[in-house]
C-alpha cells in the first residue's frame, strides 16, 4: 500500500473532536480478559470498576477534552497488553480518544459475542473474522437493524474511505450494505513461487505465459538446475488437498479465463468448475503431471508438506500464497546455500491479459453496534467514532501503529527507522506494548517498513503490480442456505473430480458426470440462491 499524504500532527489529534463536538459516548461491559467480563471492566488506568459505572466521562488531555470508545476484539496472545503503557497513552494524546478494550481469547470469541448479543451488551465497536461473520445470532441482529450501515457516511471520511480499495469495500458488503470497516488482507495473494537461482543457472527468465511455465517446469525437471549431476529435481510441487484458491487449481483456472470461484454470466451464477476454461486448466495440469513435471504424490500431501518438500531444495516452483516468499527465503537457504526464491508474474495466455484469482481482500469487519446499553446510539456518536477511524488512516497515526514512538519502539540509523527489540520476549517492543490491538485499528494489508529487506520490498512492489489483474468472486457477501448446509459435501465432489482427472483416474466425460452429480446433490439450488442474491443486492 502506498503511503498516504502527510497531515499535520495537530489535525490527527483534533480531527474527530472538531468534527463531532461533545456528548455521551455510551457505556459497555468491555473488560480485560483477566477480569470476569460479565461483571467488571478495566479502564486504561488499570483500575477495576463495575460495569454499571459510566465509562464515558469527559477527561482532560492535551486537546482539553476526551471521550472513550468501548471495543472488543480477539486475543491471540497469552496475555492482554497493559493498556496504560506509553504507546496507549500516546495514542490517546494524539486522538483525544481512550480505547477501552475487551480482549477476548480467540477460542471463546464466538460464544462471548453470542452472549453479548443476547444480553444486549456489545461494546460500541467490535471486530469479527470471516467465520464469526457467519454466526446466526449476529446475522439475526444485523437483519433486525442491530448494527450501523455505513454507506451514507463513508464519503465524508476520505482518509478512511481511501485507505480501503474500492473493490474490497464492495466485497465486504453484506446483503448489499456496508456494515463495517474491512480488516484488510492482501488481495492478489495467491500465486506461484520460483527458484530464481535455478532460473539463473539455466539462463531462463521467470515464466509469464502457460507455454513458458511448461518449458520452465520441464527444464527444472530434466536439465539438472542444481548442478549435482543427479536426476533428483522436479519442476513444481503442490498439494491436491486444501483450498483450491492456493493449490494451483484456481490460480491456473482463473488465468485460463474461468471465474474466480463464481461469476454472474448471462443471467445466472456460474461456478468456475462448471466452465470449459476450468477444464482447459485441468488439462494443462494433467499434462504437467503425466510428463513428470509436478510431484506425483500431490494427491496425498497437505499444505504443510508441500512447503516442507520445497524447502528441502528439490523442487523449482510451489503453488501457494505470494507473501510466503519471505519464509521460503529464510528456510531454503539454510538447506541450500545461495538459494533464492522469487514470485512468478501473473500468468496469461499468449497475447492475453494476466488474470489473478484474488482473495476477498479482507478477513472480517470492524462493526458498530446500534442496540443495547453499550451501543452507538445516535448519528452524532457514529460520526464521532468514524472520525476516529478517519484519523487512524492518516500517515501520522499509521506511523504510530507501524513504528510506535521514537526512542521507545524504534530508532533511526542512517535515516532508516529500525524497530527496537525486547530482549526478554524476543519480540519488538512495539509488539509487546501494542499486543493484538491492531485487529480493531486501521491496519494495512501489507505492512511496509523502512528497514524491510530486499525480499519484502520486492513483495510490496509485486502486490502493487498485481492489483490491476485481480478477478473477484461474484458471490462474496452473498448467502446460500444450501451451500451452508451442504458446502463441504458439494465441494468434495468437485475437488475429487478435479484431482481424479489430473491423475488420469477419470476422463473428461467422467468429470462432467461428476458435475451433473454436483448439480443433482444440491448444486442447482446453490446456483439459484446465489443468482437471486446477486440480482437483489449486486446487479
Amino acid at each position: 500500500m502506498k503511503k498516504k499524504r502527510l497531515l499535520p500532527l495537530l489535525l490527527a489529534g483534533t480531527l474527530l473532536l472538531t468534527a463531532c463536538g461533545n456528548g455521551d459516548a455510551g457505556s459497555s461491559n468491555a473488560s480485560d480478559p483477566a477480569v470476569d467480563s460479565s461483571s467488571s471492566t478495566v479502564t486504561s488506568g488499570g483500575e477495576e470498576s463495575t460495569s454499571e459505572e459510566d465509562s464515558t466521562s469527559e477527561e482532560e488531555n492535551v486537546s482539553g477534552e476526551s471521550f472513550t470508545i468501548t471495543m472488543m476484539q480477539e486475543l491471540f496472545s497469552d496475555q492482554a497488553p497493559d493498556t496504560d503503557n506509553i504507546w496507549y497513552q500516546k495514542m490517546e494524546e494524539m486522538t483525544g480518544v481512550k480505547m477501552e478494550v475487551n480482549f477476548v481469547p480467540t477460542l471463546s470469541y464466538g460464544d462471548k459475542m453470542t452472549a453479548f448479543i443476547a444480553s444486549k451488551s456489545l461494546p460500541m465497536v467490535f471486530a469479527v473474522n470471516d467465520s464469526v461473520l457467519k454466526n446466526s445470532n449476529l446475522l439475526m441482529a444485523l437483519e433486525s437493524d442491530g448494527f450501523w450501515a455505513l454507506d451514507d457516511y463513508l464519503q465524508d471520511y476520505p482518509d478512511l474511505y481511501n485507505f480501503v480499495d474500492k473493490q474490497i469495500w464492495e466485497n465486504s458488503k453484506i446483503q448489499g450494505k456496508t456494515y463495517g470497516i474491512p480488516r484488510l488482507r492482501v488481495l492478489p495473494r495467491n500465486g506461484l513461487l520460483i527458484r530464481q537461482d535455478w532460473l539463473d543457472a539455466l539462463g531462463l527468465k521467470a515464466p509469464e505465459t502457460f507455454d513458458e511455465l511448461y518449458e520452465v517446469a520441464k527444464a527444472f525437471t530434466e536439465n539438472d538446475p542444481d548442478g549435482n549431476g543427479q536426476d533428483d529435481t522436479v519442476g513444481i510441487v503442490t498439494a491436491g488437498t486444501g483450498s483450491r484458491s492456493w493449490n494451483g487449481f484456481q490460480t491456473l483456472a482463473t488465468a485460463f479465463g474461468a471465474p474466480n470461484g463464481w461469476a454472474y454470466q448471462d443471467g445466472t451464477m456460474v461456478p468456475d468448475f462448471g466452465t470449459e476454461e476450468y477444464m482447459e486448466a485441468l488439462k494443462y495440469m494433467r499434462k504437467l503431471y503425466e510428463d513428470g513435471y509436478i510431484n506425483k504424490d500431490f494427491v496425498e500431501i497437505n499444505a504443510q508438506a508441500r512447503y516442507e518438500n520445497f524447502d528441502r531444495g528439490t523442487y523449482g516452483m510451489v503453488f501457494g500464497v505470494i507473501d510466503d516468499v519471505v519464509t521460503r527465503n529464510t528456510n531454503l537457504p539454510q538447506v541450500v546455500e545461495g538459494a533464492k526464491v522469487t514470485i512468478v508474474p501473473p500468468l496469461h495466455g499468449e497475447g492475453e491479459e494476466p488474470r489473478c484469482n484474488a482473495t476477498t481482500g479482507y478477513n472480517g469487519l470492524i462493526m458498530f453496534t446500534k442496540f443495547g446499553d453499550g451501543a452507538i446510539k445516535t448519528e452524532e456518536e457514529l460520526r464521532r467514532v468514524l472520525s476516529y477511524y478517519n484519523a487512524l488512516a492518516t500517515q501520522e497515526m499509521q506511523d504510530m501503529v507501524i513504528y510506535g514512538i521514537e526512542g521507545v519502539h524504534y530508532e533511526v540509523k542512517d535515516g532508516v527507522r529500525e524497530l527496537i527489540m525486547n530482549e526478554s520476549t524476543n519480540s519488538t517492543q512495539l509488539k509487546v506494548d501494542m499486543g493484538d490491538i491492531q485487529q480493531i485499528l486501521m491496519w494495512p494489508a501489507f505492512v511496509e517498513r523502512d528497514s524491510d529487506n530486499d525480499v519484502r520490498k520486492a513483495l510490496g512492489d509485486t502486490i502493487e503490480e498485481r492489483m490491476p489483474y485481480c478477478i473477484a468472486d461474484d458471490t462474496v457477501g452473498l448467502h446460500s442456505t444450501t451451500s451452508d448446509e451442504l458446502g463441504s459435501e458439494l465441494s468434495n465432489i468437485m475437488n475429487d473430480a478435479g484431482v481424479k482427472f489430473v491423475i488420469g483416474s477419470i476422463d473428461e466425460e467422467g468429470y462432467w458426470k461428476e458435475y451433473d452429480n454436483w448439480l443433482k446433490r444440491g448444486g442447482e439450488e446453490v446456483i439459484k440462491e446465489f443468482t437471486a442474491q446477486y440480482e437483489e443486492f449486486k446487479k
